[in-house]
């Protein structure tokens, strides 16, 4: 009598669901693996950068953002190494010959690997558009976001200092050179300039919210530096210590460069 049969091959589904098992797990021991590397490393680097800089005002929410920029940062570098070396161990397989067994993992890369490059380039343009620099000599921190400075210094009698006691009656310049980023309409940049001073106790001597009103425009070929005068006098007193606080601000767009520094007033010499 004919009959019927239907046979059915389990082991292509079986070894389906275990490949698919497999990418899954891949997958999230990846992403875990980056994540707590990435925080670890930007954790450490942002307590030692606190410590460094412990006399730069804390607020939290900047500080927050600060944080999960790092992270973030971190994260897409962990990513790119370890995505890297994947990537070299699956084409030292293929030139062995260890195609079959390493092809979930070529699909799975190519998944990986595109949002990591992605992830690598915003983090280095937000590197590029916000930084710390400290004058170790001097003390001075200068805080830069949306924008770019090689160097901050300052200068008196046409002399760079190294120290931070001015004699009364003395002026001062600050100095932020190599200045990058700053918005251009008609050929032209325009900023302002910010000036406090505050003594110990936090009461404030001065306060000018833009020293360049009525002339902050000027030619996008000579605004490589930005500088400002500080004039000390009355009602400073010697050997007391004045916090200076300057801020320059990217009128055609929102890019801003903090200074921040304690002088000690001295006698004439």
């Amino acid at each position: 009598m004919p009959h019927c049969s239907l046979v059915f091959n389990l082991k292509p589904i079986i070894h389906n669901n275990i490949m698919k098992r497999i990418s899954i797990n891949f997958i999230k021991r990846f992403f875990q693996q980056i994540f707590t590397a990435g925080t670890l490393f930007a954790i450490s680097v942002y307590l030692w950068v606190r410590i460094l800089l412990h006399d730069i005002p804390f607020e939290i929410m900047e500080e927050t953002s600060m944080l999960l920029q790092m992270i973030f940062t971190s994260c897409a570098i962990v990513a790119l190494c370890t995505g890297s070396f994947y990537s070299m161990s699956f084409m030292v397989a293929k030139r062995n010959k260890i195609v079959a067994k390493l092809k979930p993992m070529k699909y799975q890369l190519t998944q990986l690997l595109v949002p990591v490059v992605i992830a690598g380039v915003l983090a280095g343009c937000n590197a590029y558009a916000q930084g710390i620099k400290k004058d170790m000599n001097t003390g001075m921190v200068t805080h830069y976001k949306g924008l770019v400075v090689e160097d901050a210094q300052i200068v008196m009698n046409n002399e760079v200092l190294g120290h931070t006691d001015i004699p009364i009656g003395e002026s001062f310049v600050i100095i932020n050179q190599g200045i990058k980023g700053l918005a251009v309409k008609n050929d032209k940049v325009s900023v302002g300039c910010s000036l406090t001073i505050t003594d110990k106790n936090g009461n404030v001597l001065l306060s000018e919210p833009d020293l360049f009103k009525g002339n902050d425009a000027f030619d996008k070929n000579k605004a490589e530096y930005l500088k400002c005068t500080v004039n000390t006098g009355a009602p400073m007193k010697w050997e007391e210590k004045y916090n200076v606080k300057v801020v320059f601000t990217d009128k055609y767009g929102t890019g801003t460069i903090e200074n921040n520094i304690t002088i000690r007033m001295i006698d004439m010499p």
